[in-house]
């Protein structure tokens, strides 16, 4: 019998260095905006003062305004690679993969350890479904960094959309020795379990997502699955 249960192909948000997690209120951006500019006017060449401007502008979603302040910084500035780096980042939400691709490689080859570049190159590579090379960038992340959990949850990923089902239950495995509490790790190593047939190691690994997110309806939705070809597979042994 075939279960219908799907993985969360959902990658973890990309990485972009300066922003606010809290974007507090408009008119301390907008102020913040006037005195980069400000800053700008009286020194045209000071990088920073662009690269803080774009991050700004990428803060209020200004994104062709972002894009011009980050490509003015690393003219001034050809090194700059958290301009590469968060340009990439606003190429790819503008759906412009191409472009993010090339100004994060800018920022790794500027920097080769730059684990943020590394993480986030596998993001664009997976938006274009270039699996083998997101898993390569990601790979890499987690070699610069063997604590960076967003890397092993989005190498699973990967490799579950690959059908690489071992190598994406080594990934999650990984992520959740890091982070025990992340419920969709537990909830996609479920599903990977249920496709390999382990059943009872489905059954745990579920429970967990359930015991950390009661709310979480997939999670609920694949026990259900499993315990009801359960039921079937015993009855029909029965027989």
């Amino acid at each position: 019998m075939k279960m219908w249960i799907v993985m969360v192909f959902t990658l973890l948000a990309l990485v972009s260095t300066g922003y606010c997690q809290d974007q507090g209120k408009d008119e301390l951006l907008d102020a913040a905006i006037k005195e980069f500019q400000q800053a700008i006017e009286k020194n045209p060449g000071c990088a920073e003062a662009h690269y803080n401007l774009g991050v700004v502008y990428s803060e209020k979603a200004m994104t062709e305004e972002a894009i011009t302040a980050y490509k003015k910084t690393v003219e001034i500035e050809p090194g700059f690679v958290k301009a590469y780096n968060n340009l990439g980042v606003i190429y790819y939400e503008a759906g412009r993969l191409d472009e993010a691709i090339e100004s994060l490689k800018k920022a790794i080859a500027a920097s080769l350890q730059y684990v943020e570049a590394h993480y986030n190159l596998g993001i664009v590579y997976y938006g274009k479904k270039q699996y083998s090379d997101a898993v390569s960038a990601f790979n890499k992340t987690v070699e610069l960094d063997p604590k960076f959990e967003k890397g092993y949850y989005n190498l699973g990923v990967t490799y579950s959309s690959m059908d690489a089902i071992d190598e994406s239950l080594a990934a999650f495995k990984k992520m959740t020795a890091i982070n025990p509490q992340y419920s969709d790790a537990y909830y996609n190593m479920g599903v990977a379990y249920t496709k390999k047939d382990q059943l009872d190691e489905a059954i745990k690994s579920l429970q967990k997502a359930l015991e950390l997110n009661p709310n979480d309806d997939k999670s609920h939705f694949a026990l259900g699955v499993i315990y009801q070809a359960k039921r079937k597979a015993k009855v029909s042994g029965g027989k």
